[in-house]
């Protein structure tokens, strides 16, 4: 087989691979060939050798990978936390303070009676008063 014959034998990279390059959006058939024995490798152009529409091609990629990164960047931040604090614990149950004057007015009686049946009436304060009580 002769150099020629094999020549037309092998197909236009171009043919092979119409798709545009994700770096500068031109064609293979416009990129420098460099065949070192292991197969052809593409590169670039320098923007010295491009033509104006591919100029333009090549900037408008540019700022596209800018702002996806800039959307990267804010999908990475937190919406709901604008200072970035970790989110704080709710604070415990605490009665209103007539409540606690009310409960130091019935333990000022002395009537123990008196004392659970106002306390059975305030399920959700109970905790928190005879904590208070404990503690006097």
């Amino acid at each position: 087989m002769n150099v020629a014959y094999s020549a037309e034998l092998e197909p236009d990279p171009i043919e092979i691979d119409p798709r545009p390059c994700t770096v500068c959006g031109l064609k293979i058939d416009r990129h420098e060939m460099v065949d070192d024995g292991e197969g052809p490798e593409f590169f670039c152009l320098s923007p010295d050798e491009l033509m104006l529409l591919e100029l333009e091609r090549r900037a408008e990629l540019i700022r596209q990978v800018e702002i996806a990164e800039i959307l990267a960047r804010m999908d990475a931040i937190p919406e709901f936390v604008p200072d970035m604090a970790p989110p704080r614990e709710p604070e415990p149950y605490r009665p209103a303070a007539s409540t606690v004057s009310a409960f130091w007015c019935v333990v000022s009686l002395q009537n123990p009676e008196r004392f659970k049946n106002w306390l059975a009436d305030r399920p959700k304060d109970t905790p928190f008063l005879l904590q208070l009580l404990e503690g006097k």
